[in-house]
């Protein structure tokens, strides 16, 4: 049995300096050109973008569109997007904006509200408005 061990061990030696001599002397270098974005950055680019939790607004000229169950305004000063939350006001406004879709232009009070990164408009009051002297853009037009 020792015979055996002596007469294979230097096959076994062997074996294994060929493995690591064929490894590479370092690992693969990242092109240079791909920079990963770091966390940093990425949570300073979703604040800049976001509105705090409670911000309250007053006489916002908005346009909405609906589609299915879900209720989007537009505002009109800065074309900007927001999912409406459910409640009574977008029900009434909703329901003023089917029965006349002329009535296509509003402004309304609220506050915002904010979700895993994303703002939400909750309107507490919403009046009839006359549109506005520039039309909103035409890629938020077929919405």
């Amino acid at each position: 049995m020792l015979r055996l061990f002596l007469l294979c061990a230097p096959f076994l030696l062997l074996g294994g300096f060929i493995v690591f001599a064929q490894r590479p002397e370092s690992p693969a270098q990242l092109n240079q050109s791909i920079r990963p974005i770091d966390a940093p950055a990425i949570g300073q680019t979703l604040r800049a973008n976001r509105i705090r939790e409670g911000t309250a607004f007053k006489d916002m000229h908005v346009f909405f569109r609906s589609t299915g169950d879900q209720t989007v305004l537009w505002t009109v000063e800065d074309n900007r997007r927001f999912e409406c939350l459910k409640n009574l006001a977008l029900d009434r406004i909703l329901t003023a904006w089917e029965e006349k879709p002329e009535r296509e232009y509003w402004k309304i009070e609220g506050e915002f509200t904010e979700f895993r990164g994303k703002n939400f408009v909750l309107i507490r009051n919403g009046i009839i408005a006359q549109p506005p002297a520039t039309q909103p853009p035409a890629t938020f037009q077929g919405f």
